[in-house]
């Protein structure tokens, strides 16, 4: 998930009530203004996963190197170790790994010292406001697979949404566990086992 903004206390009450954790990955200039939701959701349980300081294609993407990427994932790193006291390293790169960063790019972004992760299932919440039941179907038409990382934001939509998603999920025998750095899962795009 991505902290953007206030309803992060509500996804992690209804995820408190399912014994839920989720990996959150933030956005560097949110974070200015939700700090406590971060040492929230990180002394909650959670993992505070990386999603750069702007979130914006043109300055990650177009210069023609992994530079200003990896310029702002470090920038956000930092940030987010200075409120809650360790460093993370697994970052979710804004609308996703694929086909915007290449082998060269990806291991730059390795030699860096991130992992990846990208989505096997997107709910496509943020574009569904005031339709939760749609992100339901979306999901559940979705997952399939033993391990699944859903792709969610902190939306309206998707806090109505959570509490029945963590039902069907459960009666399906799925647990919802956070980002373990100590056992990393490979979850990119291109299959890229530095990231």
């Amino acid at each position: 998930m991505e902290v953007a903004n206030e309803d992060t206390g509500q996804l992690l009450d209804i995820m408190n009530q399912y014994d839920a954790k989720a990996t959150f990955f933030m956005v560097g200039e949110n974070l200015d203004h939700y700090p406590k939701a971060v040492k929230c959701l990180v002394k909650e349980g959670s993992y505070p996963g990386l999603h750069s300081m702007t979130h914006s294609y043109k300055k990650l993407y177009k210069s023609g190197s992994a530079d200003n990427f990896l310029n702002e994932f470090k920038e956000v790193q930092n940030k987010v170790e200075a409120l809650i006291g360790y460093t993370p390293h697994l970052i979710r790169a804004p609308y996703g790994s694929s086909p915007q960063i290449g082998e060269a790019f990806r291991g730059d972004i390795a030699e860096a010292g991130f992992k990846m992760w990208d989505w096997t299932t997107d709910s496509l919440d943020w574009n569904l406001p005031g339709q939760p039941n749609k992100i339901i179907s979306r999901i559940l038409k979705g997952v399939h697979r033993d391990t699944e990382v859903i792709l969610m934001h902190e939306r309206k939509q998707t806090v109505e949404a959570l509490p029945q998603i963590l039902k069907l999920l459960k009666a399906k025998g799925y647990e919802f566990e956070v980002y373990n750095p100590n056992e990393h899962l490979v979850v990119n795009f291109s299959h890229d086992t530095r990231l």
